[in-house]
């Protein structure tokens, strides 16, 4: 289950047992409550508003609601630990039960994790036009081709049938698209596209020189309404400032670290090989955040017609892989591979297992591919 969900029914739970002992009052509005990621290291997994929205309505200091929300919160299985911070945010931490049981079930998934049938087969329309209504100008074919193609992936993958003849706006169109232009491609590499500018580029002349994959990330790394400057020498780096690089490796140090791993542990997904200690660790904790919140993010790419939120989502969880790994490296407690323990072992490289298949997945919804090894 989507861990905000199922924080909000268990804040919604605590609220209706404060009701219950007359601590609050009935008739509480919680439509306004929010629970979102945590932004600050040491700060739990979500942080909450809870104890500030009901406070108006129960005309109580959100500090006192918040300790007798946190309180309450102690009884829901699941929840490790609650800290108030500020005027009355909840900082909510998950025990490493539930984030064992979150990973399992996106293992057990599969390929179909982040998968819904929520369109139920319905046909999807997708049109293009720029940000200002009133505007002339072309729309970027590369632009179109790389974003279109990514949200008619992410909409056949929630159950609905995309339209891929992208065209201009129309009354027959379901989802329009506003799209900026590429303004300025920029770099060595633009010797091979003829002087032509960024807005008459097809994806077949960006492709030709830094390759598709790279050409597809780089176009779709930005929100779709802004104008973008194409760095194609930056795409064409092997660096972890190049979006593909960052996030081809990712995925190909996952496939390193689960083949390095197999002797040791030649089961990952059997739930029986985990020491769960092994998501105490916030390292470990900030990946499974990504990892758990993977379908919430195709599903509001969709909802916004932004690709960016997924590309910028997987780019956040390559980089949780990549920080544990480099951690690891000077701190032998933390390495995902550990000769004297096979349990913790086994946790940490079905955390890698689950990185994998979200990599994979996210990729090709975005148009590239995941590699197995970098060359």
């Amino acid at each position: 289950m989507d861990p905000i969900e199922w924080l909000r029914h268990g804040v919604g739970e605590a609220v209706a047992t404060l009701q219950t002992a007359g601590r609050l009052p009935a008739g509480l509005d919680l439509m306004a409550l929010t629970l979102e990621p945590a932004e600050e290291s040491g700060r739990g997994d979500f942080a909450s508003n809870a104890a500030l929205v009901l406070s108006r309505q129960a005309g109580r200091p959100a500090r006192a609601v918040a300790g007798d929300i946190a309180e309450a919160l102690g009884a829901v299985g699941g929840i490790a630990g609650v800290e108030i911070a500020g005027p009355g945010f909840l900082n909510l931490t998950l025990a490493p039960t539930r984030w064992a049981d979150m990973l399992a079930a996106l293992l057990a998934a599969g390929e179909r994790y982040g998968a819904s049938e929520r369109g139920e087969g319905e046909t999807v329309t997708l049109a293009f036009r720029p940000p200002d209504p009133k505007s002339r100008r072309a729309i970027s074919p590369a632009r179109r081709d790389a974003v279109g193609t990514a949200l008619a992936n992410m909409l056949d993958r929630l159950g609905f049938q995309a339209d891929r003849r992208f065209g201009e706006p129309s009354a027959q169109a379901d989802l329009t698209v506003r799209l900026g232009p590429l303004r300025v491609v920029t770099g060595q590499a633009i010797a091979g596209i003829d002087g032509r500018t960024g807005d008459e580029l097809d994806l077949a002349a960006l492709a030709g020189s830094v390759g598709e994959d790279a050409a597809r990330l780089g176009l779709v790394m930005h929100p779709a309404a802004t104008a973008l400057d194409l760095d194609l020498d930056l795409l064409a780096d092997q660096s972890h400032a190049n979006p593909a690089f960052h996030l081809h490796y990712a995925h190909a140090r996952c496939h390193a670290l689960r083949q390095a791993g197999a002797a040791l542990v030649p089961d990952v997904g059997d739930r029986l090989s985990w020491d769960i200690s092994a998501f105490e660790d916030e390292g470990a904790r900030l990946i499974l955040r990504h990892l758990a919140l993977y379908p919430r993010q195709i599903d509001l790419a969709v909802r916004q017609s932004e690709p960016c939120r997924l590309a910028q989502h997987l780019h956040g969880l390559a980089a949780g892989l990549h920080r544990q790994y480099y951690r690891s490296l000077g701190a032998p407690y933390l390495r995902f591979i550990r000769d004297d323990d096979r349990l913790l072992t086994g946790a940490r490289l079905a955390l890698v297992l689950g990185v994998e298949m979200v990599l994979k997945s996210g990729l090709a919804l975005l148009g590239s591919c995941a590699p197995g090894e970098m060359r």
